[in-house]
């Protein structure tokens, strides 16, 4: 092997997609495989810059070998998302240690592509999809490079592949949107991960929200359509209902688990129709708006109005759903065990129980009242820092010492009087409020929220919202009014008007919505509707599938076209010369060709006895030109005159060659017969 081989540098281009590739991939393979990737990164940079030798094959035989046996333990198995990713992985670095000539190159460029589409497979994002975009600019051009014998300046190589990506996205898009569908959007390779997950729990204990209220990320998004959306103070998104405590934790609340079907009566004026995008969460639940009444065939209903995916939501799921905000659960009667689960306090808060017991002889009506107007006219503090919780009482610690609270302990509290004063009731915990933007209703994790529901034989289950009797800002305009702008909050939480940063955040959300909704939301349903838009329903999958290839087809087409055009156009110089150019090369295939030492007014001379059809145009042509190329001042007026000209000069000549050839189709016709 020849010293030039032993020491073949890669090319830069592919470097720098290798090192991002691999940076980008090391969170998502075994940490067995770490060493081997980043040692093989080090070795081959140390052989290019300081002529190491590489590995020989038994040893990489024997690498690859250990790897993909080590995988198949790590993961039970050699194929799947994560166990193929990490043998690509292996693969490409070994690969990278075997690299000794332009061939072995190739094979770590394919590889390579490789590695950047199993980026996607994690995560989505548009700035994913942007950075892969930008890797694969960045490998086409290393393909120029290596391809080539002769050396090609980067910036040649680059715009060489631009040009080629940007001739293939017009082919690219028509198959986005128009190829057959199955159900689904493209969302279904993407799974969770622990930073997806939301904060909201099955159990609700003290200080339980206390983080989540510090979280700007979107937990869904909603649109409604043509409707106006629902006032902030109707925006109450149902997640849990928890009647029950944790055993052995009085002070904590466990989530119902109620099959069965709700006994609701709604009233139809209230209903609103919208659409729900819901981030990953890991588990089944999805928050619905008050009294969900319509939902998808994969969401279930419970009897306490919570709502059940049929899957664990493990990636973004849209549903389009239909709630009505005045509406009456279980009115007139509940059964005995759920009135006395919902009128348990537990025993721990005997001042809070001395309290309500004044109100027991009260109508519920009066005594949800009277409790209300406890927290407004004993200095109650709504706030994020609540400070001391500990103890076992500490619901009466909250109501009768410290007096500062979040949602979740003004809920607890409410429901702990309510029970002792024999109402009963329980909490419900989810989302309230949101943010427009964009068209949309962004609700974060900071609007996590908790509530009370208070059950009153005529009406059923009423929501009432001991927080709104002490801080009615938190429910009009959200967290962060209600906390007088509690610097701990981000200008996201805090909604500043005047912060270029939220600015930012704001438009890099819709940025990321319009991203989920329109490209990894374009799922069969979508398609559907676009087709039925541009009179293409009635097609069927293959008729589809044809339409889309022979559209492809003839876009692929229209831009070679559009390129040879723009190359003529830009060796000719000017539009004159190009236009001029083509006349030529018309009239040429009506048997009229230019002789080479021929002048243009000899030649069009020429052309006129050949064509008198066009005598007086092509004589004014005649003119105009040699005024243009001669004249030692031409005016603007001329310019565009001779343009003109040689515009409809070009059009009769067009429409002449096709006359020539529907003669000769003719001809042969007549012949054939």
């Amino acid at each position: 092997m020849t010293d030039s081989a032993q020491n073949h540098r890669l090319d830069p281009f592919l470097w720098a997609v290798i090192i991002i590739g691999f940076a980008f991939h090391l969170p998502h393979i075994p940490v067995f495989a770490l060493p081997l990737v980043i040692g093989a990164v080090f070795w081959r940079w140390q052989h290019e810059q300081n002529h190491w030798a590489l590995p020989g094959k038994l040893v990489l035989l024997s690498l690859a070998a250990v790897g993909a046996v080590l995988v198949l333990l790590h993961f039970h198995a050699l194929w799947g998302r994560d166990a193929g990713v990490s043998l690509l992985v292996i693969a490409a670095a070994l690969k990278l240690l075997e690299t000794h000539n332009p061939r072995d190159e190739y094979s770590l460029l394919l590889l390579s592509f490789f590695l950047l589409v199993t980026l996607l497979l994690y995560e989505q994002a548009i700035w994913m999809f942007g950075l892969v975009s930008l890797l694969f600019w960045f490998l086409t051009s290393a393909w120029i490079g290596i391809s080539q014998d002769v050396t090609i300046s980067a910036r040649t190589r680059l715009f060489e592949s631009g040009k080629l990506i940007a001739a293939g996205l017009p082919v690219v898009i028509i198959l986005f949107l128009l190829f057959p569908r199955p159900p689904g959007g493209l969302w279904g390779s993407e799974q969770p991960t622990q930073s997806a997950k939301t904060g909201l729990s099955e159990q609700m204990h003290p200080g339980a929200f206390d983080q989540l209220s510090q979280d700007p990320s979107p937990a869904f998004r909603v649109y409604f359509g043509d409707e106006r959306p629902p006032p902030p103070s109707e925006r109450y998104w149902r997640v849990y209902v928890m009647s029950g405590f944790i055993n052995g934790d009085p002070e904590s609340w466990q989530a119902d688990r109620q099959g069965g079907q709700a006994r609701l009566t709604v009233n139809a004026d209230s209903l609103i129709e919208y659409q729900l995008t819901l981030e990953p969460t890991g588990n089944r639940h999805i928050p619905a708006l008050a009294a969900l009444v319509e939902h998808d065939r994969e969401v279930v209903v419970n009897r306490d109005l919570t709502v059940r995916h049929r899957d664990p939501v493990n990636q973004r799921i849209r549903l389009n759903l239909v709630s009505a905000t005045d509406y009456q659960l279980d009115a007139g009667v509940i059964s005995h065990p759920e009135r006395m689960m919902n009128l348990h306090t537990g025993g721990i808060n005997p001042r809070i129980e001395q309290l309500a017991q004044d109100w027991a002889e009260l109508d519920p009506h009066q005594a949800v009242s009277r409790a209300l107007a406890y927290f407004r006219d004993h200095d109650f503090h709504y706030t994020i820092n609540p400070g001391r919780r500990e103890g076992d009482n500490r619901a009466d610690t909250f109501v009768f010492e410290t007096r500062r609270g979040y949602c979740t302990d003004y809920a607890d509290a409410f429901v702990r009087m309510m029970r002792a004063a024999g109402i009963p009731a329980r909490v419900v915990s989810g989302y309230q409020g949101g943010e427009l933007n964009g068209g949309y209703l962004t609700v974060r994790q900071s609007d996590a929220h908790a509530w009370a529901e208070v059950w009153i034989d005529e009406s059923g289950w009423v929501r009432v919202d001991p927080t709104a009797a002490v801080a009615p800002e938190r429910i009009e305009t959200g967290i962060a009014e209600a906390v007088a702008n509690n610097p701990a909050l981000s200008a996201t939480i805090r909604r500043d008007q005047n912060s270029l940063w939220r600015d930012f955040q704001l438009w890099r959300e819709r940025m990321e919505n319009n991203w989920n909704q329109y490209v990894l939301g374009y799922s069969n349903r979508e398609q559907k509707s676009l087709l039925e838009k541009i009179g293409l329903s009635g097609l069927g999958p293959i008729g589809l599938l044809i339409t889309a290839l022979v559209t492809a087809a003839t876009a692929w087409m229209l831009v070679i076209w559009f390129w040879a055009w723009l190359r003529a156009r830009l060796q000719a110089g000017s539009i004159t010369e190009y236009r001029w150019q083509r006349l030529q090369q018309h009239l040429h295939a009506l048997d009229m060709p230019r002789e080479r030492q021929q002048s243009e007014r000899a030649y069009l001379q020429m052309v006129i006895s050949q064509w008198p059809q066009q005598r007086e145009r092509l004589q004014r042509l005649t003119t105009l030109m040699e005024k243009n190329r001669y004249a030692r001042r031409v005016n603007q007026q001329d310019k565009n005159l001779l343009n003109l000209h040689l515009t409809l000069a070009n059009r009769q000549a067009r429409w002449a060659r096709i006359r020539n050839q529907l003669a000769k189709l003719r001809f042969w016709q007549k012949n054939k017969n």
